[in-house]
C-alpha cells in the first residue's frame, strides 16, 4: 500500500496565518486550487470566536493524529462553502476517525459568500495562533486568496509537494455509504456532557470495545454490551472529545449497530462538529469496500447524469424536488446520490438527513482504479468465468470460476453469499467480494458495460 498515493502539489498564495490589525484579528485561511485562480470562499465576522477556534482545533488535531498504525497525515483539509455552511472535513492518518466541522453562516458575519470546494493550509503556527484567541475579539474570518489584501507582507506562493494516499480519497467515498446509515442513539446538554468526556479513559489503548450506554439524561461507559448502547473499539480515538465539549451546547451520539460505526457530534450555537469513528482500530475507512455495491449496481445509472445536473452547491438536497425535476423516482434519485457519494460528488449530513453538493478537488473521474474488488470482478466477466444456474428459488444462483476451485454465490433480497474464503471470514462486513460483485454485475446486465464519469 506504500505506492497506493499520487503525486500532488498543494499551490497557496500564502501561509495560512491570524493577521493583527489595529480594528481586529482576523483568521486568514489560504485555499490551494488546481487552476491559476484561487478561490475566494469567505470574508465576514466571527460572532463567538473562541467557539470557532475549538472546533478548528478539533479539526486540525485529529488529521495530525495516528490511532492506530503512524502514517503520514494529509493536514489540509477540504473546505466546501454555500449559502448555510462552512464545511471543513479530513482524516486521522490512519483513516480511521473522520472529522467534519459545519459552521454556520448565520454565525458569521457575511461580507462576501461564495461558492466551491477546495483544500485549505492547515499548519502548526495556525494551530498555535487559534489557541489564543479569545471570546471577546473582534474577529474576522478569510477563506480564499483575496484575503491576503488585509496582511501587510508582500505576496508570495507557498507549495506544499505531497504524496496524497489513496486510502484517503477511498475514505471520502466510504464515509458517505456509512452516514445515512446511522440511527441516533443518544443526546445530552453541555454539561452532561464535559462530565462525561471526562470520565472517559484517554490514557491507554484498550484492548477489548467499549460501550456507551445512555440512562435517563446520562451517559455513561461500561465494558459490558447492554441493549441500546453504542459500541466503540478504541476509546482512545475521542481523545478531541473533552477540550471539544467544553462550549458545546449538546452532544449526539449515532451509531450503525450492524457495521459498528459510531459518530460523535458536538453542537455548538455557531455550527457542529462530527468525529465518525470505524468499527475497530486497525480498521481505517479507506478499506472497507462499503461503496462497492453502490459501484456495481445499475439502479442509478441512468438517472446519474440527471440528478447531477440539479447538484448547485446545495446546503441540503431535497430528494423530492429533484425527483420532481428530473421525472425519476425517489428510489432512483437515492441511488443515484448514494453513487454521487461514492465518487466525491455529495456528503451526508446525518443530522439533517440529507445529502449536501459538494466536488472533492481531485481527479476523481475513474473511481474504479481504487477499487481493486471491483476491477477483479470486470475481469472475472471479461475472462468469461462467471455463469447463472438454473433453480435459485427467490433469488438468483452463480457459479464463478476461481484459480483452483468453483466458488457458488447467492444473491437474495436480504443477503447475499458467497463460498469464498475471503467471504467466509467477513461475512460481508467490509462490503462484497469480487465474486458477488460479478454476479450483481451479470444479473443486471452490466457485463459489457464499464461505469464512465458523465461530463
Amino acid at each position: 500500500m506504500a505506492a497506493s498515493a499520487l503525486e500532488f502539489t498543494y499551490r497557496y498564495p500564502w501561509a495560512s496565518a491570524v493577521v493583527a490589525t489595529p480594528q481586529a484579528r482576523t483568521l486568514q485561511l489560504a485555499t490551494s486550487s488546481r487552476g491559476d485562480e484561487h478561490p475566494y470562499f469567505f470574508h465576514g465576522r466571527i460572532e463567538q470566536p473562541r467557539s470557532v477556534a475549538d472546533m478548528l482545533l478539533a479539526l486540525l488535531d485529529v488529521v495530525r493524529t495516528h490511532y492506530f498504525l503512524p502514517r503520514p497525515p494529509q493536514m489540509d483539509p477540504v473546505v466546501t462553502s454555500n449559502d448555510a455552511m462552512l464545511r471543513f472535513e479530513g482524516f486521522s492518518g490512519c483513516c480511521g476517525v473522520y472529522v467534519r466541522v459545519d459552521l454556520a453562516t448565520a454565525g458569521l458575519t457575511a461580507e462576501r459568500h461564495g461558492r466551491g470546494t477546495t483544500n485549505v493550509d492547515f499548519n502548526l503556527p495556525m494551530r498555535a495562533a487559534l489557541m489564543r484567541l479569545q471570546e471577546r475579539e473582534r474577529v474576522e474570518f478569510s477563506v480564499g486568496r483575496a484575503a491576503f489584501a488585509l496582511s501587510r507582507g508582500d505576496e508570495r506562493v507557498v507549495e506544499k509537494k505531497v504524496r496524497l494516499p489513496l486510502r484517503w480519497l477511498k475514505g471520502f467515498s466510504e464515509v458517505q455509504a456509512y452516514l445515512p446509515r446511522l440511527v441516533l442513539r443518544a443526546e445530552v446538554d453541555g454539561g452532561e456532557a464535559r462530565r462525561f468526556a471526562r470520565s472517559l479513559p484517554l490514557t491507554s489503548v484498550p484492548r477489548q470495545p467499549s460501550f456507551v450506554i445512555s440512562s435517563g439524561a446520562a451517559l455513561r461507559l461500561s465494558q459490558r454490551p447492554a441493549e441500546g448502547a453504542v459500541a466503540i473499539s478504541g476509546v482512545h480515538r475521542l481523545r478531541t472529545l473533552p477540550g471539544l465539549v467544553q462550549r458545546a451546547e449538546r452532544l449526539r451520539i449515532w451509531s450503525d449497530a450492524l457495521s459498528g460505526v459510531s459518530a460523535w457530534e458536538v453542537v455548538f450555537a455557531v455550527g457542529r462538529v462530527t468525529l465518525l469513528v470505524s468499527p475497530e482500530t486497525q480498521r481505517g475507512f479507506s478499506g472497507e469496500g462499503q461503496v462497492l455495491s453502490s459501484l456495481a449496481s445499475a439502479a442509478w445509472q441512468k438517472a446519474l447524469p440527471r440528478v447531477r445536473a440539479q447538484l448547485h452547491w446545495q446546503n441540503e438536497i431535497d430528494v423530492g424536488e429533484v425527483a420532481r425535476a428530473t421525472e425519476l423516482t425517489a428510489g432512483e434519485v437515492e441511488a443515484a446520490l448514494a453513487a454521487l457519494g461514492a465518487r466525491g460528488l455529495a456528503g451526508y449530513d446525518c443530522s439533517t438527513g440529507r445529502y449536501f453538493h459538494r466536488e472533492l478537488p481531485f481527479d476523481l473521474e475513474r473511481v474504479e482504479a481504487m477499487q481493486p474488488r471491483l476491477l477483479d470482478a470486470r475481469q472475472l466477466l471479461a475472462d468469461n468465468r462467471v455463469r447463472r444456474l438454473p433453480g435459485g428459488g427467490d433469488g438468483d444462483d452463480f457459479a464463478v470460476d476461481g484459480s483452483d476451485v468453483v466458488h457458488h454465490v447467492r444473491l437474495r433480497a436480504d443477503s447475499d453469499r458467497c463460498s469464498c474464503p475471503w467471504f467466509s471470514k467477513r461475512q460481508g462486513e467490509r462490503g462484497p467480494c469480487k465474486h458477488i460483485l460479478a454476479a450483481r454485475l451479470l444479473r443486471d446486465g452490466e457485463a459489457d458495460t464499464g461505469v464512465a464519469m458523465p461530463a
